[in-house]
């Protein structure tokens, strides 16, 4: 069943599951349930993904063996290494089924957010994803970057704001009308250094 809470699409979810029947029904449950998902069934592939793509979020199964040849086995413990490497703020949620608390305790200490014991229901699941995606998409809002005191002076929210505007109509005479300002004010903006 399709919850009535929106998930910001714009936000793709990397699905790390070397099981490929329990990583292609979870991913299409996800997908119903609004979630941009992305696949990898394996370290390497999950590693050249979050390069290339860098997602907003990474669901990681902790164990990855199947995919792997016995001498270069992996666990998650690489994937999270290379996240942080690209993103320090970029959401880890590990789960694991395996029966041991070394997994939980070995996931956080590497610098994973969260962490899930299969099995696990579905809709709590969801629930994480939709509040961990919902604070990636305040941290992006420069509202709230200005109340968190990374943009500085609420001129610095202007700017950030015309630009993204800018960015999602193609340009700046599109972006005009829609802001209520010249084309030749928004330029000002624009050319204007954005307060880091």
């Amino acid at each position: 069943m399709k919850s009535d809470t929106q998930t910001p699409v714009e936000f793709p979810v990397l699905l790390v599951e070397d099981d490929d029947k329990f990583r292609v029904q979870l991913a299409e449950y996800l997908r119903a349930e609004g979630f941009l998902i992305v696949e990898a069934n394996s370290c390497p592939e999950a590693c050249a993904l979050i390069r290339q793509r860098k997602p907003s979020l990474v669901l990681l199964d902790w164990d990855l063996h199947k995919h792997c040849r016995p001498e270069n086995a992996s666990t998650g413990l690489e994937i999270v290494r290379v996240c942080r490497e690209i993103d320090q703020l970029l959401p880890v949620l590990v789960m694991s089924a395996a029966p041991d608390w070394d997994v939980r305790s070995d996931s956080l200490m590497a610098e994973a957010d969260c962490y899930l014991k299969k099995p696990f229901a579905l809709p709590l699941l969801t629930v994480y994803l939709r509040r961990w995606l919902g604070r990636v998409k305040a941290e992006k809002n420069p509202f709230t970057q200005l109340g968190a005191g990374v943009i500085e002076t609420a001129d610095a929210v202007n700017r950030a704001y015309i630009r993204a505007v800018v960015e999602a109509v193609g340009s700046a005479s599109q972006a005009a009308p829609k802001l209520g300002l010249s084309r030749q004010t928004i330029a000002s903006y624009l050319a204007s250094p954005m307060a880091a």
